[in-house]
């Protein structure tokens, strides 16, 4: 993988095929966990919004859950943790629409990884952005590393340091553990943690910069 840089054609990253694959299932786990808490596809029709692109379904307001998974409670979190009743009826009327457009640019990311046909699954491919797309983008990256971080239980950034250390010391050994092996699942998501990050943190750092370089 190589971070995004600023291109004519908006923000390019380099990823291999298998690191857009990689992602891309991700990116569709966590717009179905977001459904599923949510109630946002109907019981008799689970597969009314996927991955392909299809646009997610709101929930009518009387219908609003709080979501158990902690992972979703991060992506949505209480607007009071003092009023029950203040956080449920902000719940009530936001929701719907907060989970609608978690799940677009979530899909819009999917979409963006998926383009394409790489005949060589580990030759690097433009992973191309428009500037207009860029904090939509960046916010699907956000929202996949909150949910990634909840099921890794990091917490504090010495964590997540710790974490980067520690793939990045068993990639320079040359030592891949078996996929049998008891963390194959925390190894396979560390990995995606800290590809999206590297992602999502090259892409807000030149959105900032243009930002700074703007006329006032």
């Amino acid at each position: 993988m190589r971070p995004f840089r600023r291109a004519r054609r908006g923000y390019v990253a380099e990823l291999s095929a298998s690191e857009r694959l990689v992602l891309a299932h991700v990116v569709g786990d966590v717009v179905e966990l977001l459904q599923e808490q949510t109630g946002t596809v109907p019981p008799e029709d689970p597969e009314a919004s996927r991955i392909e692109g299809v646009a997610p379904l709101a929930a009518p307001p009387e219908e609003v859950r709080a979501p158990t998974d902690p992972a979703v409670r991060r992506l949505l979190p209480d607007a009071s943790r003092e009023d029950g009743e203040v956080s449920a009826e902000f719940r009530r009327f936001t929701q719907g629409d907060l989970v609608a457009e978690k799940a677009q640019r979530l899909l819009l990311l999917a979409d963006l990884l998926l383009a394409g046909d790489p005949q060589d699954a580990e030759a690097l491919t433009p992973l191309i952005v428009r500037p207009d797309d860029a904090r939509r983008v960046a916010g699907a990256l956000t929202d996949i590393r909150v949910v990634l971080a909840e099921r890794l239980d990091l917490r504090t950034d010495d964590q997540v340091e710790d974490l980067h250390d520690e793939v990045l010391a068993r990639e320079e050994s040359g030592v891949e553990p078996p996929e049998e092996a008891p963390d194959a699942a925390r190894r396979f998501l560390a990995s995606v943690f800290l590809l999206s990050g590297w992602l999502q943190e090259s892409l807000v750092e030149l959105m900032l910069a243009e930002v700074r370089r703007a006329p006032r």
